[in-house]
């Protein structure tokens, strides 16, 4: 099974190597140095785990800046994008989860759609509601970090 995870911080990073020692994974992020540390598997982030694990244990994982080939064939995209909010304003800044369910549905209808990112009480349904065809799930993600 093939699945893209978009985002390689904390999250995204710790789901796409738990997920590539059982299927083909293909870790997506926009920052190029990241990409290149992950191929060459060494952990962008300080974790000792992250770092075991992808120095030691088998995995089917690559990562790439290139998200719309990363998205055919995939069975799941799984968005782990950051989102900033504004306690002030009381607003997350969903842009990029939206961007990215919205590119990834362009190029594979198909897949399911798994939010891991943390966004407010009732988007899921308005991301449903905006993509009617698409199959978008949101599961939380509570994680140690470090």
């Amino acid at each position: 099974m093939k699945i893209v995870v978009v985002g390689t911080g904390y999250v995204g990073l710790s789901n796409a190597v738990i997920l590539a020692q059982h299927h083909d994974v293909v870790a997506v992020d926009i920052n190029a140095s990241k990409v290149q540390l992950i191929n060459a598997r060494k952990s962008p982030i300080e974790d000792a785990e992250l770092e075991d694990y992808l120095a030691n244990v088998p995995l089917s994982l690559e990562a790439t800046t290139d998200a719309p080939s990363a998205y055919q064939d995939a069975q799941f995209v799984v968005v782990a994008t950051p989102t900033d909010y504004d306690p002030v304003a009381n607003f997350f800044n969903t842009c990029s989860v939206e961007s990215t369910i919205a590119d990834a549905l362009v190029v594979n209808p198909a897949a399911t759609i798994v939010i891991k990112s943390t966004v407010p009480v009732g988007f899921t349904e308005r991301m449903r509601a905006r993509h009617p065809k698409g199959s978008i799930i949101f599961s939380p993600e509570f994680l140690r970090e470090g």
